[in-house]
């Protein structure tokens, strides 16, 4: 970046920056990674002129570090400074390591293991005090969740190589669920809204979230938890170590009892999702993890509720 986009940049923050890299483009924001004389931060500079999507982005992260300012277990990212008019975002950087990759390291390591169930703890229950500091039950859940339902089920089920064999009646199958759910009045409240290994980290003891470009604040807790579940469920790890991680995220959690409708909505929603983007991949890698998720943990909802 040149020293004129620099200096412009550094003004819509109000922020000296030393420099700035790209890092990561998608259709919805440039990402870079930038350094200022105190240390680093992510900007992102995201596209278009409607400030919505970056307003979302940064009431979300001042949540989270109001949460994490002051817990000894959790790395907070400091709070969030926000040009709308420039649709400019300055995020505080998260030190530590991904979660996935400490998992991976963990995998024989004993040591690392004990270390990891801690981490899953602590992030069952920062889910929990999220959940029972924004819990409304006088309001609804979120529309765009059940039109995106609607939509990774009709994608699968017009799949022009799968769809009719693996995904007939999805769509209608989707409309049925929705519609129950909606009957149960589920109690709603905030989510990270991509909340798997790689956007979390971790530095020795404590534990940071990242990236909360998709957080919905009136979902459900499950939505989260079902991600995390799937997204465990693909890393290639004995099922042992996979049951343990599990098993201590939901002593963090606690005990708390949810609807099955709840259960059955939400593992659908995040198991359609999930196959839906593998599948619509023109990649021999992807599809053949799409296949073996069907085969395993991506067999449709059957009863299996179990208590949290």
């Amino acid at each position: 970046m040149d020293r004129l986009e620099l200096s412009e940049y550094s003004s819509a923050l109000g922020l000296e920056l030393v420099s700035l890299e790209i890092i990561q483009e998608n259709k919805y924001c440039v990402i870079y990674l930038g350094n200022t004389n105190s240390g680093k931060c992510i900007v992102k500079k995201y596209r278009g002129e409607d400030p919505a999507l970056v307003r979302i982005e940064a009431e979300a992260l001042a949540f989270y570090h109001e949460l994490a300012k002051d817990d000894e277990l959790l790395i907070d990212s400091r709070s969030p400074i926000l040009n709308e008019e420039k649709n400019i975002l300055c995020i505080g950087f998260v030190e530590g390591e991904r979660f996935s990759d400490f998992i991976c390291s963990a995998r024989r390591d004993p040591a690392l293991q004990a270390k990891a169930f801690h981490h899953m703890r602590t992030l069952g229950k920062l889910l929990r005090t999220i959940y029972e500091q924004t819990k409304q039950p006088k309001k609804e859940t979120d529309p765009l969740i059940f039109e995106y339902f609607d939509y990774s089920s009709r994608r699968l089920e017009e799949n022009k190589w799968f769809g009719s064999a693996f995904f007939k009646g999805y769509q209608k199958s989707a409309e049925k669920i929705s519609d129950k759910f909606r009957q149960e009045k589920i109690t709603p409240s905030f989510v990270h809204g991509d909340l798997v290994f790689k956007n979390i980290h971790v530095n020795e003891k404590r534990l940071g979230l990242i990236d909360f470009a998709n957080a919905i604040y009136l979902s459900h807790p499950l939505n989260d938890i079902y991600n995390l579940k799937i997204a465990l469920a693909n890393m290639v790890l004995k099922k042992r170590f996979k049951s343990e991680l599990m098993s201590n995220f939901f002593q963090g959690f606690g005990s708390v009892e949810f609807p099955e409708i709840a259960h059955e909505f939400y593992f659908e929603y995040q198991r359609r999702r999930w196959l839906m983007l593998k599948l619509s991949w023109f990649h021999v890698k992807e599809w053949l993890q799409g296949f073996r998720a069907l085969a395993t943990f991506a067999k449709p909802y059957r009863n299996k509720v179990q208590p949290l």
